[in-house]
């Protein structure tokens, strides 16, 4: 009797093929769901990244403003450069660095001390903070 029960497990042990891994099919799906979720994701990270490089633009615009303006109650008059604001003249330097647009072009100041810059077509100032396309 104990031999008919050994044999009786050991053919049920043959008829269960053991499985390792998984099936093409299986592999297909998860990759496809994997891409959907990707295609879903990928537009808001790109929103994020505009939206802070534009809060970097304005970030930087209002240093650039203090400083111009603490500039001006020093010497009577607005720097005619940015450049003027990060070099150390009569012992002040009023920005430690001078900071660029995110696409390496520079700010600019007028002789009134608005300081503005252009990225991707939109010109960015220190009166407003609002933007407006360049024609």
């Amino acid at each position: 009797m104990m031999n008919v029960m050994r044999r009786m497990q050991f053919l049920k042990k043959d008829n269960k093929k053991k499985r390792n891994g998984f099936t093409l099919l299986e592999m297909l799906i998860v990759v496809s769901i994997i891409l959907i979720l990707s295609s879903m994701a990928v537009p808001r990270f790109t929103s994020a990244s505009k939206q802070a490089k534009v809060a970097k633009i304005q970030a930087d615009l209002h240093v650039i403003s203090n400083a111009a303006a603490l500039y001006e109650i020093d010497n009577g008059k607005y720097p005619t450069t940015v450049a003027e604001l990060a070099t150390k003249t009569k012992d002040k330097q009023y920005l430690q660095a001078e900071p660029k647009l995110p696409d390496d072009s520079l700010y600019t100041i007028d002789a009134e001390g608005v300081v503005s810059g252009t990225y991707e077509g939109i010109t960015y100032d220190s009166t407003s903070q609002k933007t407006e396309k360049q024609k």
